[in-house]
């Protein structure tokens, strides 16, 4: 033991510095990883909180849109809000109100990007996909810190309506069709529930080597912004029970 630390002249050994230096390097390893995933598991936490309450959105807030039945479907693909009126759909005051919420559960700023899919279901085949059009409402809001890389990050999310194979994307198949009671408008006695998907980024703030890498706290390609996205269904008329003018049947 004598040997390893001090050499023939007094002096502390090579081997020992070394031995010094990657055990320092593992503690900063260890504490980073560690800080990063209890961030991001409390990242995760705060986004199903924001998501709970936002598919709560009937019993919270106001019904959004025109509901203007002149239009054709065409038109309303491009805009859902000037063919129908309910409380499903949302407008940018709303996420801005998410955002807020869910910077105050994290204590810091938060970017957040709320997209949701509604089908246009055919009456003649109300339960045919495949005769059905899809539609798309999207909104996001962010801070000057996070919200660069964070579009960035929304930007890469798949595509929910699947402009590929528009068949066989994910997100359609989370999608149900449920049983009502006869639709005075439409004469449908069920519909598909409209999903949601709620995304969120933060700057990863505790990491150590991103405080000596970069003051500024901008994300960097190295170390990412942390992200969450998770995907829900309406709660808004999912059961058999008819109230068509609050939650409707979108329909072609």
């Amino acid at each position: 033991m004598n040997n390893f630390f001090r050499n023939k002249s007094g002096v502390v050994s090579i081997e020992f510095a070394a031995c010094f230096f990657l055990f320092s390097l593992l503690v900063f390893i260890i504490y980073d990883v560690y800080s990063t995933i209890m961030l991001q598991n409390k990242l995760e936490r705060a986004n199903y909180t924001v998501a709970s309450i936002f598919r709560e959105r009937s019993a919270i807030y106001p019904m959004v849109g025109n509901a203007n039945s002149s239009n054709n479907y065409l038109t309303c693909i491009r805009d859902l809000k000037s063919c129908y009126r309910s409380h499903e759909l949302f407008d940018d005051n709303q996420v801005q109100e998410l955002r807020q919420l869910a910077s105050s559960l994290l204590d810091r700023d938060v970017a957040i990007r709320v997209d949701a899919l509604f089908v246009l279901q055919d009456p003649r085949h109300p339960q045919d996909l495949h005769y059905a059009k899809l539609a798309t409402l999207s909104s996001e809001s962010c801070s000057a810190g996070v919200c660069d890389s964070a579009i960035s990050y929304f930007g890469s999310l798949p595509d929910m309506i699947g402009r590929s194979s528009p068949r066989n994307n994910d997100y359609l198949k989370l999608i149900p069709y449920v049983q009502r009671t006869i639709d005075p408008a439409t004469g449908l006695t069920g519909r598909w529930i409209p999903l949601y998907r709620i995304s969120m980024c933060i700057v990863n703030e505790e990491s150590l080597y991103l405080k000596w890498k970069n003051s500024s706290r901008e994300a960097t390609d190295t170390f990412p912004n942390l992200c969450s996205n998770i995907a829900l269904l309406s709660r808004c008329n999912n059961i058999a029970e008819n109230n068509g003018s609050a939650c409707p049947i979108y329909h072609r």
